[in-house]
């Protein structure tokens, strides 16, 4: 979610950017789109570490809204463990 002032959150209900990514202003979406703060959020959503992908995501009741199919899922961790070693 990108708010009016460039701002980069991982989430729509981010209104107080609890989870935010850093800021379109100083950075380029593509370097805040691969950048290990979101990698770290991604790998965590993938394994259902909601705890550890921010303060919202274990209140939030979308954990399963848009969940990704399993073997799309397991490829995308294969591809994650390649790129970055685990």
């Amino acid at each position: 979610m990108v708010h009016v002032d460039g701002d980069l959150t991982t989430c729509c209900l981010d209104e107080h950017l609890e989870n935010r990514l850093g800021n379109l202003r100083e950075h380029s979406l593509a370097e805040l789109w691969e950048g290990e703060t979101i990698q770290r959020w991604r790998l965590a959503q993938v394994e259902g570490r909601f705890e550890d992908s921010g303060p919202l995501c274990t209140r939030c009741n979308w954990q399963s809204a848009g969940a990704y199919p399993p073997d799309k899922v397991q490829a995308w961790l294969r591809r994650f463990r390649d790129r970055h070693g685990s």
